[in-house]
């Protein structure tokens, strides 16, 4: 069972996180190996999905944006779950493993390699299919790449990552019956990936008051920009338009590492072929975190 979830970072109590609550997260990590020098291979979720699923760095898999397959670049490359399936395990997939514009891919198959599963399951809850229009963002009808949330009046069992969890029980049993095949199952949670959507239960517990707000943004960018300037040259600066600055991101450093309508189940097996076609908020970033 290989789990994997969206933008998390690491403000979880496992890390030491002062406020935020993860008692799930924190249950896992004391029965494993906790990581502290693990990094993202880079700074946008499709390369860095793809590098981490093909073993490779993004500058050989040739992706270096979104919306990207290593078919494309790479195409006789084997994934992780292809590889197993070559070797006889069943390999099914829950959710975002690949690169998916949240929302509105949710319930498809976004950018996934089909050659890489035996089955797909793709649900779509309440935050995908009724609630999208209570969510409020920075910048109104953009919820990917901004500030945004909604704290929902409905239960874990109604979103989509509830459902998820469901669904992998439901394939989990199934294997467990099947003994003639090991099985490898990738289940891939779509939150806390904006948009911040959650049942308001986990927004308790975290009064706005209380919420510290990021620091040196302003000298963040002055650096930013100071950066920039050192690297142009006298001979283009004058006809090289500059830049604009961005804020920096916020996210929390901890202790012990300071450095598009939705799909139906398929279940029909297919043949595994070669060919065949990750800047939060903290505050907000905390708040969804804590639900898992």
């Amino acid at each position: 069972l290989f789990i994997i979830s969206d933008d998390l970072n690491n403000s979880l109590g496992c890390y030491g996180h002062p406020q935020v609550t993860t008692p799930n997260i924190d249950k896992l990590a004391a029965r494993g190996v906790r990581f502290e020098r693990a990094y993202c291979q880079f700074p946008l979720c499709g390369p860095s999905r793809n590098s981490m699923l093909t073993g490779l760095y993004p500058r050989s898999t040739g992706i270096l944006t979104n919306s990207l397959i290593f078919r494309q670049t790479i195409p006789h490359h084997q994934s992780l779950s292809h590889a197993f399936r070559m070797d006889g395990y069943f390999a099914a997939r829950i959710g975002k493993l690949y690169h998916y514009n949240v929302p509105k891919s949710v319930g498809t198959n976004g950018h996934d390699d089909p050659g890489s599963w035996e089955l797909e399951l793709n649900p779509a809850g309440c935050d995908r299919l009724e609630e999208e229009g209570d969510i409020f963002s920075l910048r109104p009808g953009s919820f990917g790449g901004t500030l945004s949330w909604y704290a929902s009046p409905q239960s874990d069992d109604k979103h989509t990552d509830g459902i998820m969890a469901k669904d992998a029980q439901w394939v989990l049993e199934r294997c467990a019956r099947d003994t003639s095949r090991p099985f490898f199952l990738a289940l891939g949670f779509y939150r806390p990936h904006t948009p911040y959507v959650a049942p308001d239960t986990y927004f308790e517990g975290y009064p706005k008051d209380q919420m510290p707000v990021v620091q040196g943004v302003a000298e963040d960018q002055g650096s930013a920009a100071t950066k920039r300037s050192t690297k142009t040259s006298p001979t283009t600066s004058a006809s090289r338009p500059s830049r604009p600055t961005s804020p920096a991101s916020a996210s929390w450093t901890p202790r012990s590492a300071r450095s598009s309508t939705p799909s139906t189940r398929s279940t029909s097996p297919k043949t595994p072929s070669s060919s065949s076609p990750a800047t939060t908020a903290t505050t907000l970033a905390s708040t969804a975190s804590g639900r898992k």
